[in-house]
């Protein structure tokens, strides 16, 4: 989190918010963790629950600060089958 967070506050949100660019990050589960952590203020004794879906999708909206997860074609709520609701 020491490099993550910095380096999205400092280059990756403002480059895509000032172009309105949509961007891609593919990580560990711990730096996504660490990501998702800041960006939704979730507590460091609560984020170990948080469930790291391997290959769906997270989409963040930085304006509604919103998390979405893609379908993973289960058939089942993908916010619930991985803890995000």
């Amino acid at each position: 989190m020491d490099r993550t967070i910095p380096y999205y506050q400092e280059q990756i949100a403002p480059k895509a918010i000032k172009d309105g660019q949509r961007i891609l990050i593919s990580s560990s589960e711990n730096a996504i963790r660490g990501l998702l952590m800041t960006l939704c203020d979730i507590p460091e004794d609560k984020i170990s629950e948080l469930e790291i879906p391997n290959g769906v999708p997270i989409i963040y909206d930085l304006k509604s600060r919103c998390i979405k997860l893609l379908d993973d074609g289960s058939g089942e709520d993908p916010l619930k089958k991985y803890n995000f609701d």
